[in-house]
């Protein structure tokens, strides 16, 4: 990870997206649990993005017109804009027949531990939204946000506890109904 970003970059870099790219995405890591939460709790490098695998070409177009450019092709890709200087990391969810989603870590992908790792139901709904500062963009769900925290270790090899990511599941706990809670700490624990 580089630099840390300032909020106002963040901000920036999410209108310009609400602004010019059609498909959608859903904020996820870090930056999503604030938007979650309504506030700023912690800096951030990096803005994490999700979409669907089907949107992969056009979203590229989309982004290449806007200035940013890539030379990744897995699951998880690192966009730059020369022009500003922002950074996205942008992830692409295969679509499943039930509506859900999962990440897929192919063999021989640069980063992860090859699988296939689904989403909470509704992780993806195209009707949530977060807003900062009074910009509002789509976010992936409170559940699926503290799940990918817990299991983080199981699908990127060396991962380590990182307090940050503590820090965001303490966060999100309080967004989630206790009897979901419970659910997703068996799912966690069957997975050990």
């Amino acid at each position: 990870m580089g630099t840390q970003l300032t909020n106002d970059e963040i901000l920036a870099t999410l209108r310009e997206l609400n602004a010019t790219v059609t498909r959608p995405l859903w904020l996820f890591g870090g930056v999503a649990v604030d938007f979650l939460v309504g506030r700023w709790t912690r800096p951030h490098g990096d803005i994490d993005l999700n979409t669907l695998s089907i949107h992969r070409e056009d979203l590229a177009q989309e982004l290449q017109r806007i200035g940013y450019a890539t030379a990744d092709r897995g699951w998880l890709t690192h966009w730059h804009q020369q022009a500003s200087g922002r950074r996205i990391e942008l992830v692409f969810l295969e679509p499943r027949d039930d509506g859900g989603a999962e990440l897929v870590i192919r063999e021989g992908d640069s980063v992860g531990l090859p699988g296939r790792y689904a989403t909470v139901p509704g992780y993806l709904d195209p009707a949530r939204f977060g807003q900062l500062e009074g910009v509002p963009f789509r976010v992936c769900s409170a559940p699926g946000e503290w799940l990918a925290r817990s299991r983080g270790s199981g699908v990127v090899a060396g991962r380590k506890p990182d307090p940050k990511l503590e820090h965001d599941r303490r966060l999100l706990e309080r967004l989630i109904p206790a009897a979901e809670l419970a659910r997703l700490r068996l799912i966690v624990a069957v997975r050990k």
